[in-house]
C-alpha cells in the first residue's frame, strides 16, 4: 500500500472507528468514502435484479445526505438522483418494502421531474438495505416506464428481497476488507511513525552524548567540571573533571556528606545549609578552598549553580560548575604581596627595617622557613647575612658564610644565574653541600644573585625545611620581588654613600667659612670700629644656615618656613617675629638669596627697627595666589622707633633691593611704623632656581 503522510494517517484513524447517531439513517461516513462500494459483483446485482422484475432499470441507492448515490446501476448513467419526491424516500423513510405500481398516481412521487417528465418513469419496487446495527443505509430497487397495477409477484418479491440482502452482505464484507486494509495502514503508519519518532530519540540521545563529551572535553580543558545536587537524596552527581579537581577516582556519584570532608576546615562555615539552598537564601556562586585526596594539597575552587525548581516553584536541584582557580587566587595573592612590599620598603626608615618587613611578607606568602639578603664580598669569598626573616619552627641565621662551606652554590651564582633546588638529595653535584645545608634546616631553596655591572655582590635565598617542587610562577614571583628588594637597596646605599658625600662637603665647606671667618678677624684686628667685622660674620652664619637646610636635602631643595627658622633662630629673635605662609618649595640658588634676604631684614631690625626695643615685633607672611601661582612675601615691623629713608645706600639696602633676582621684585617702604618689605616671584621659578 502506499505510504501516506501524517494527516492521510489520522484520517484513516478517524474513519475507521466512525460510527452513526442512533435513530437515524446511516450515510457512506459509516464505511468510509463512496468509492468503497463501487464494485463490479453490485454491478451483477442490480442486472440480476432489473432481470428478475423484467424491468429496464435497477438501482443499489446509498443514502448520502439529501440525495441518493447509486453505487450499482442498469438502464441509467446517472450516478445520483434527489431523495425527495422519490419512491426510495418512502422505503427509508419506512424501513420497509414498497411498491408502487403507478408513479404518477402517487400524491409524492407524481412531484418528481423523472415522473412528470423525462424519461416518464412510472413503476417503482424497492427493498430497504441493513446495516449490521439495522440502520438504512440505502434500497434496492427496480423501475419500469410503464406501471404494473398487479405489482410483483411473490417470487419477484422474494428474489429482490434476497438480492438486497445479499447487496448489503456483500458491502458489509467490502466494509470489513476497507476498513481491514485501512486498519493495516494506519499500522503500517503507526509503526513507521514509531520508528521515525525512535530514530529522532536516537538522534537526539546521541547528540546529547556528543554534546555531552564535547562539554566534558572543553571542561577539561578549561579546567572546568559540571556537577548537579539532588537536593531530595542528597546525592551530587559529578563529570570526570570534577573528580580530577577534588583529586579523587573518577566516579558519578559522590555524596553530600564526602563533599563536605573535602572542604577546607577553616572554610566549612562558608558553605550554605540545605535549608539555605531550600529557601532560596544561599549565594550561587562561592569561592572556598578544599584538600585534595591524592597528595593533601590545599587548591582554591570557584563553585557557580542554578537552582532548579519543580512545577510548584520549589528546588529539587542545584546544576553548575566547579572551577579550580588557585592559579587565579595566586596570581592576585602574589601581586598583593608584591605591592605590599613596595609599599613597605617605601616606608621604611632604615635599611635593616626595609629588609625585614620585605622578608616577611615575601616568606608568609610562600609559606617557607627562611627568606634573608645576603651581601657578597667575591674578593673576600665571603656571604655576610644583613638581616631577613624565619618562621618560629627553625633558627635564625646571621654572620658570615665562606665560598669554600658553599663551594658549588657560590661558583652557580657568579654565573647570575637563579639558583632553583627542589630537593637537596636530587642533584649528585649538591652533594658537598648537603651536610652545611642541612645544618642550616634547608631541604629546597631558592636563591636570587644581585649583579652590579657584572659582579656579584649579594644574593636574596629562600629557604624550604622540606623538599619542595618550586612552580614556575612561585620562581618568577621570587626573582620579580627579588628585583624591588635589590633596587630599595641600592637606593638606600646610594643614600647613605651620598650623605658620606654630603658630610664632607659640608665639612670643608665650614672649613672654608671658617677660614675665611679667621682671615676676616686678621685683617680687622687692628681697627677699632668692629661693628663691619660683626655684620660680615652674621652674614656668613646666614650662608652657612642656609648651606646646612640644602645638605640635609641633599642639595636639591628646601622649604621657605625651614629656612626662616633657621636664619633667624642663630640670631635670638624667631619668638619675635610672627611667621606664617603654606608650604614653598625653594631650589638651592633661591635659597641662598633668601637667607641673605631674611638675615639683612632681621639684622636690620634688630639695630634701627622693631627687634631693637623690647616691645618691638615683626610679621613676616607669605601667599601664593592667581593661576599663574605667584609668591607674595611681606615684612612689616610694628612697636619699634620712627625710621626714615637712609642718606645713603649701603650694602645691606642694596642686598634688600636685589632681592630674589631677576625673576622676583622687590620693594622697599620706610613708614613710621617701621620698615615695610614686600618680595613677589613666581613659585616655578623658586622651585627650581
Amino acid at each position: 500500500m502506499k505510504d501516506r503522510d501524517p494527516v492521510q494517517e489520522a484520517y484513516l484513524e478517524t474513519v475507521s472507528s466512525s460510527a452513526a447517531p442512533p435513530g437515524r439513517a446511516a450515510g457512506p461516513g459509516v464505511y468510509g468514502d463512496l468509492e468503497a462500494f463501487s464494485d463490479l459483483d453490485l454491478d451483477d446485482l442490480a442486472i440480476a435484479a432489473a432481470a428478475l422484475c423484467r424491468t429496464p432499470i435497477a438501482l443499489v441507492s446509498i443514502l448520502d445526505g439529501d440525495q441518493l448515490w447509486f453505487s450499482a446501476r442498469v438502464g441509467t448513467d446517472q450516478t445520483y438522483g434527489a431523495l425527495a419526491n422519490s419512491g426510495c424516500a418512502a422505503v427509508i423513510a419506512r424501513g420497509a418494502p414498497v411498491v408502487i405500481p403507478d408513479m404518477m398516481a402517487d400524491p409524492e412521487t407524481r412531484k418528481n421531474s423523472l415522473v412528470c417528465g423525462g424519461p416518464g418513469l412510472r413503476f417503482y419496487a424497492g427493498y430497504p438495505l441493513f446495516t449490521a446495527e439495522n440502520e438504512t443505509f440505502g434500497t434496492l430497487c427496480v423501475v419500469d416506464l410503464y406501471s404494473r397495477p398487479q405489482g410483483l409477484s411473490e417470487r419477484e418479491n422474494d428474489g429482490l428481497a434476497a438480492l438486497a440482502r445479499q447487496a448489503m452482505r456483500l458491502m458489509e464484507l467490502r466494509r470489513e476488507t476497507i476498513a481491514q486494509e485501512r486498519r493495516l495502514a494506519a499500522q503500517q503508519l503507526r509503526r513507521k511513525r514509531v520508528a521515525r519518532e525512535a530514530r529522532q530519540a536516537d538522534a537526539e540521545r546521541r547528540h546529547a552524548r556528543e554534546k555531552y563529551a564535547l562539554q566534558q572535553a572543553a571542561g577539561a580543558a578549561g579546567g572546568v567540571g559540571i556537577y548537579e545536587y539532588d537536593l531530595v537524596s542528597g546525592d551530587i552527581t559529578v563529570s570526570p573533571e570534577v573528580c580530577r579537581i577534588i583529586g579523587m577516582p573518577v566516579t558519578e556519584i559522590v555524596t553530600a556528606p564526602q563533599w563536605a570532608q573535602r572542604v577546607h576546615q577553616d572554610d566549612r562555615v562558608h558553605i550554605p545549609l540545605l535549608s539555605e539552598l531550600l529557601d532560596g537564601s544561599a549565594p550561587l556562586k562561592l569561592d572556598y578552598r578544599i584538600i585534595r585526596d591524592d597528595n593533601r594539597q590545599e587548591r582554591w575552587v570557584r563553585r557557580q549553580g542554578v537552582l532548579d525548581r519543580d512545577g510548584a516553584g520549589r528546588p529539587i536541584r542545584l546544576i553548575g560548575t566547579l572551577q579550580d582557580i588557585t592559579p587565579e587566587k595566586n596570581a592576585t595573592s602574589r601581586l598583593t604581596t608584591l605591592l605590599a612590599v613596595e609599599d613597605a620598603l617605601r616606608a621604611a626608615t632604615t635599611r635593616r627595617q626595609a629588609l625585614a618587613e620585605a622578608c616577611g611578607l615575601l616568606g608568609r606568602r610562600l609559606e617557607v622557613q627562611r627568606v634573608g639578603f645576603a651581601t657578597i664580598t667575591v674578593r673576600d669569598e665571603l656571604f655576610t647575612i644583613d638581616h631577613g626573616w624565619c618562621s618560629p619552627d627553625v633558627s635564625p641565621i646571621s654572620g658570615d658564610f665562606l665560598f669554600q662551606t658553599f663551594r658549588r652554590t657560590s661558583d652557580f651564582l657568579r654565573s647570575g644565574a637563579v639558583l632553583i633546588l627542589d630537593d637537596l638529595s636530587s642533584p649528585s653535584w649538591m652533594q658537598e653541600e648537603q651536610d652545611a645545608c642541612r645544618a642550616l634546616e634547608v631541604e629546597a631553596q631558592i636563591v636570587v644573585p644581585k649583579m652590579d655591572h657584572g659582579e656579584l655582590t649579594g644574593c636574596l635565598f629562600v629557604h624550604s625545611a622540606t623538599p619542595r617542587g618550586w612552580t614556575l610562577d612561585e620562581a618568577s614571583f621570587i626573582r620579580t620581588t627579588a628585583d624591588r628588594i635589590f633596587t630599595a637597596l641600592d637606593e638606600w646605599d646610594t643614600e647613605a654613600q651620598q650623605e658620606i658625600v654630603n658630610h664632607e662637603i659640608l665639612h670643608r665647606l665650614k672649613n672654608t667659612l671658617s677660614i675665611v671667618q679667621s682671615l676676616a678677624h686678621q685683617g680687622f684686628r687692628n681697627v677699632d670700629d668692629q661693628g663691619p667685622l660683626r655684620t660680615f660674620t652674621s652674614r656668613l652664619v646666614a650662608l652657612s644656615a642656609a648651606h646646612d637646610l640644602l645638605m640635609r636635602r641633599n642639595w636639591q631643595s628646601t622649604d621657605l618656613a625651614s629656612l626662616v627658622c633657621g636664619v633667624l633662630t642663630p640670631l635670638g629673635v624667631e619668638d619675635r617675629v610672627e611667621v606664617s605662609g603654606p608650604f614653598l618649595k625653594l631650589g638651592p640658588d633661591t635659597a641662598t638669596s633668601f637667607s641673605m634676604v631674611l638675615h639683612e631684614l632681621a639684622t636690620n631690625a634688630m639695630k634701627y627697627g622693631a627687634l631693637s626695643v623690647p616691645q618691638g615685633k615683626v610679621s613676616l607672611n607669605w601667599t601664593i595666589t592667581g593661576a599663574e601661582a605667584v609668591m607674595t612675601l611681606t615684612w612689616r615691623e610694628a612697636g619699634g622707633p620712627s625710621v626714615t629713608p637712609p642718606e645713603r645706600t649701603g650694602f645691606g639696602v642694596r642686598l634688600l633691593k636685589a632681592g630674589l633676582g631677576r625673576h622676583g621684585k622687590t620693594e622697599l617702604h620706610y613708614a613710621s611704623t617701621g620698615l615695610c618689605a614686600d618680595l613677589t616671584a613666581p613659585t616655578l621659578s623658586l622651585a627650581t632656581l
